[in-house]
C-alpha cells in the first residue's frame, strides 16, 4: 500500500502501528521540512495522524491551542490536526483551511476519524473489509487488500463513458468507496458513520451593498486567501494562462513574495494558444515565465502514464497537457498555484447560460420542442454562431441541440444532454452496460446549477484531474479560489455579478480592473486540446492500438460498431467524436493499468 502512495510523497517514508491499528505514510516536504515527519503521535501515544495535504491557516489555530494550554514541538502544519482535536474535539475539524485527506486515531476512545476537505481537493478513499477498515489517498491501495477482488461496477462505468468523468464519485470496483467533499468518518467498534461537517451555501442573489462594496470585500478576500497560500518553506510556482483567473493569481501572488514567481504555461499549438499573453503577464509581474509544449511525433506517449497514474480516471485528451505541465514545474518546484474552482465560484462555464436558458424555455416556451425535428436540416455553421465553443458542433453537435430542443419540459434530461458525450439513446449501442436510470427531475435555475457542479464537476473531473496528475510527480497544486470564506461571501452576490448580459464572472472580472489586471476583459478561453483537427492523426494512432477489436473483446465492455462509426466521424473533424474515441482510449488503458473485470 505504501509503494502505492510512493510518489505522491518522494520526500520519507513513515509507518505506525498500534493493537489492530496500521498507518503509512509517504512525505512531500513543504513545510517545516526537518521536523514533519509522519505518521506525527503526539500527546504520549495518545493520538496519530497520517494527512495529505497543508493547512493554510495552521498558524492561526496553533494560537488558539496553545491558547487553551497545549504545547507545539515543530513548526509544521500537520501538528494542528492531533492537537486541534485534543484541544476542542472533532468540531475543530471545520475549522481547518486548507486542502487535506487524513486519518487521526485515538487511542483512549478506540476511535479513527477520516476528514477530506471541504470542497474535494486531496481525495480519500476507503473500504470496509471484512470488518476491517481501510483508506488511503489512492484507490489503488486500497485495491491491495485481498477482500478486493477488482470487480467493476457497471454504473461507475458507465457514467464514465457517457459524461467523460465519474459524476457521482463511485471508484469503479465494488468495496472501494469515495468520501465525499466536506465529510468525516467514526470509525468505531466496527462501524463507519459519516458526517457532513460543510456543505456548499445555495447561492442567495442579496443585495444588500454597493458593487464597489461587493469588490473591495471581494478583492481583499480572495489577496488573503493567495496569501495563505503562499506559506511555505520551499519556492512556488504559478500555472499561468493568458485567461481571467491564474492572472488575477499572478497579481495577488506577486504582492506576498519576495521570491521569484516561475510561470508555467503549455502551449497548445493551435490558434488559441495562450503563451504569448500569459508570457506578457509572467513578465509585468517579474515572474520567469517557462513555456511547456509537445516534443513531436511522439507526443502523445505520456497519455497511457497520465491515465495510469489516476484512482479514478477523467476522458478528456487535455490530461495530457496537465501532465507534462506538472511535470515541467516538479523539476524547479514541490508547489505550484492554480486557477482552478473560478469558474465554479464566480459563474465562467458556458454551459451556466445554456442551461439557464433551457430552464425558461422549459418553463415558459416547452411548446417549442415541436420544432426539433428541423434543427437536422439547420446549417451546422449557423448554429455555431449560437454556441461558444471552440469547435464546431459537427453532425453530432447539430443532433445534440435536436434533442435538447426536443427535451424541453424534461428539465432532468436536458441536464444529461447537456453534459454527456454519449447521450442515453447512444449508451446502449457503444456499451455492454445496460440502459442509466430515468433522469429524474433537476432545478436549471443559476444557483442549482453552480450548486451542482460544485458537488460533482469540480471535486470528480476539475480536482481529481489536477490532483492525480501533479502529485504523480510529487507536485502540490493549491486552489486560492475554493476558500471557504471566499465562497461564502460570493454566495450572498446578485446574480447579475455572476453573469450579466452575455458577460461571465462579472464580478471577479470587477475585481481585477480595480486591480488594473491587463486581460480583464478577455473572454474565457477553455483549456483545450484539439484532437478532432491538429492532433486528429494521434488520436487515430491510439484508437487503432487501444480499441482495436481484440482490446474491446478482451474486455467487453464497449462495442465495436459504435468505436467504428466514430472513427469515420473523427474522419470528417467530428468534435463530439473526438471526445468520445478519447474517454473509450482512456477507458482501455485504465483496465490494462490497474485490472478489473465486470
Amino acid at each position: 500500500m505504501i509503494e502505492a502512495i510512493a510518489p505522491r510523497g518522494p520526500d520519507g517514508e513513515g509507518r505506525f502501528e498500534a493493537t489492530g491499528v496500521h498507518f503509512g505514510h509517504t512525505r512531500l516536504a513543504i513545510i517545516d521540512l526537518a521536523n514533519g515527519d509522519q505518521p506525527m503521535v503526539v500527546e504520549n501515544g495518545r493520538l496519530a495522524v497520517t494527512y495529505n495535504g497543508e493547512i493554510y491557516n495552521y498558524i492561526e489555530l496553533r494560537q488558539a491551542i496553545e491558547a487553551k494550554g497545549y504545547r507545539f514541538r515543530t513548526n509544521c502544519d500537520t501538528e494542528v490536526i492531533p492537537l486541534g482535536y485534543a484541544a476542542f474535539g472533532p468540531d475543530f475539524f471545520a475549522r481547518l483551511n486548507g486542502i487535506f485527506a487524513f486519518a487521526l486515531w485515538d487511542r483512549d476512545s478506540g476511535e479513527i476519524f477520516l476528514v477530506r476537505d471541504h470542497f474535494g481537493v486531496k481525495p480519500l478513499y476507503y473500504g470496509v473489509l471484512g470488518g476491517e477498515l481501510a483508506f488511503s489517498s489512492c484507490a489503488r491501495a486500497i485495491a491491495h487488500h485481498p477482500a478486493i477482488d477488482r470487480r467493476l461496477r457497471p454504473d461507475g462505468l458507465r457514467e464514465y463513458l457517457q459524461f467523460r468523468y465519474v459524476p457521482s464519485g463511485r471508484h469503479f470496483y465494488e468495496g472501494v468507496e469515495t468520501l465525499p467533499p466536506g465529510h468525516m468518518a467514526r470509525w468505531r467498534d466496527g462501524r463507519l458513520e459519516l458526517t457532513c461537517y460543510w456543505r456548499p451555501r445555495d447561492r442567495m442573489n442579496g443585495d444588500g451593498l454597493s458593487r464597489d462594496e461587493w469588490v473591495r470585500r471581494t478583492s481583499e478576500l480572495l489577496e488573503d486567501s493567495v496569501a495563505l497560500q503562499l506559506r511555505s518553506d520551499v519556492p512556488v510556482g504559478v500555472f499561468l494562462s493568458g485567461g481571467v483567473d491564474s492572472a488575477t493569481i499572478m497579481h495577488f501572488a506577486a504582492r506576498h513574495t519576495n521570491e521569484e514567481l516561475a510561470a508555467y504555461t503549455f502551449s497548445v499549438g493551435d490558434d488559441v494558444d495562450e503563451v504569448v499573453q500569459a508570457a506578457v503577464i509572467a513578465g509585468r509581474y517579474g515572474g520567469r515565465h517557462v513555456k511547456v509544449a509537445m516534443n513531436g511525433e511522439d507526443d502523445f506517449a505520456g497519455f497511457y502514464d497520465a491515465i495510469a497514474c489516476m484512482a479514478l480516471p477523467v476522458g478528456d485528451a487535455i490530461i495530457l497537457p496537465t501532465y507534462e505541465l506538472c511535470r515541467a514545474a516538479a523539476r524547479e518546484r514541490k508547489v505550484v498555484l492554480t486557477g482552478e474552482g473560478a469558474d465554479e465560484v464566480f459563474g465562467g462555464y458556458v454551459h451556466y447560460p445554456v442551461l439557464t436558458k433551457l430552464d425558461r424555455l422549459s418553463r415558459r416556451m416547452a411548446w417549442m420542442r415541436h420544432f426539433a425535428p428541423l434543427v437536422p436540416f439547420v446549417p451546422v455553421a449557423v448554429l455555431d454562431r449560437f454556441f461558444d465553443y471552440q469547435a464546431s458542433l459537427g453532425v453530432l453537435g447539430r443532433r445534440k441541440v435536436a434533442a435538447m430542443i426536443g427535451a424541453l419540459g424534461d428539465r432532468g434530461q436536458l441536464q444529461r444532454l447537456v453534459g454527456a458525450a454519449i447521450d442515453d439513446d447512444a449508451v446502449g449501442e457503444a456499451t455492454t452496460l445496460g440502459p442509466p436510470p430515468p433522469a429524474g427531475d433537476a432545478d436549471l435555475s443559476l444557483p442549482a446549477v453552480i450548486r451542482d457542479g460544485i458537488a460533482t464537476w469540480l471535486p470528480y473531473q476539475i480536482l481529481n484531474k489536477m490532483d492525480q496528475l501533479s502529485m504523480a510527480h510529487g507536485l502540490e497544486a493549491r486552489v486560492p479560489y475554493l476558500d471557504p470564506r471566499l465562497f461564502d461571501l460570493v454566495a450572498d452576490a446578485p446574480d447579475d455579478l455572476i453573469l450579466d448580459n452575455g458577460e461571465n464572472k462579472v464580478l471577479l472580472r470587477e475585481v481585477m480592473r480595480a486591480a488594473k489586471v491587463a486581460n480583464a476583459d478577455r473572454r474565457k478561453i477553455a483549456f483545450h486540446l484539439p484532437m478532432e483537427t491538429v492532433y486528429r492523426d494521434r488520436l487515430v494512432a491510439m484508437c487503432r492500438e487501444w480499441l482495436a477489436p481484440e482490446v474491446t473483446a478482451r474486455h467487453g465492455i464497449l462495442r465495436q460498431p459504435f468505436i467504428d462509426r466514430g472513427l469515420k466521424l473523427l474522419d470528417q473533424g467530428e468534435f463530439i467524436a473526438s471526445k468520445q474515441l478519447v474517454a473509450m482510449v482512456g477507458l482501455h488503458m485504465w483496465l490494462d493499468a490497474h485490472g478489473g473485470t465486470l
